[in-house]
């Protein structure tokens, strides 16, 4: 019940900040903070699908610490764009969004998928992986890359199911 209040009381306080006046009141704003939504996602799921397929085992001749050093910067890079215009789209109408369930759904998936990519790091044959010939896989890397794919595609809906609901 506590957790629902402070999820209410943050919404309040998000939708009367002055980042939300400005996007309700300036027409464009809007729009061009929903453009720069779609290129965060677009980012993300770009870079950490390739790096989620590799980590299941598909395509092992192409080492896995080389586009681990390419795809995490920007896929990290499209998760802070998401997150930061998204935050600003939620603002307009932060309670009615934030007491939607497919919202909430969205939200613990976004969590969840950060939680497993923080997870992968202290796995100590991904901080070895420039050291070793890391062109096969470990069980681990194949169950995150799943669990990846397939949260981010889950968030990906569950964003898409917000504007017709």
């Amino acid at each position: 019940m506590t957790s629902i209040l402070h999820l209410d009381e943050a919404a309040r306080f998000l939708q009367a900040s002055q980042a939300a006046t400005l996007m309700r009141r300036e027409p464009w704003l809007y729009p061009f903070v929903n453009f720069g939504h779609v290129v965060g996602i677009a980012l993300l799921f770009g870079a950490i699908l390739p790096l989620d397929l590799r980590l299941m085992g598909f395509w092992k001749a192409v080492p896995l610490a080389e586009l681990k050093r390419v795809l995490v910067p920007v896929s990290m890079l499209g998760l802070l764009i998401a997150i930061t215009t998204g935050t600003l789209m939620i603002s307009v109408k932060a309670t009615d969004y934030l007491a939607m369930p497919v919202m909430q759904a969205k939200l613990v998936l976004v969590a969840l998928g950060i939680l497993n990519a923080l997870s992968l790091r202290i796995v100590p044959a991904w901080r070895l992986l420039a050291q070793v010939d890391s062109r096969g896989t470990i069980s681990r890397f194949r169950w995150a890359g799943f669990f990846s794919a397939a949260i981010w595609l889950s968030v990906i809906g569950c964003g898409r199911a917000i504007g017709y609901l």
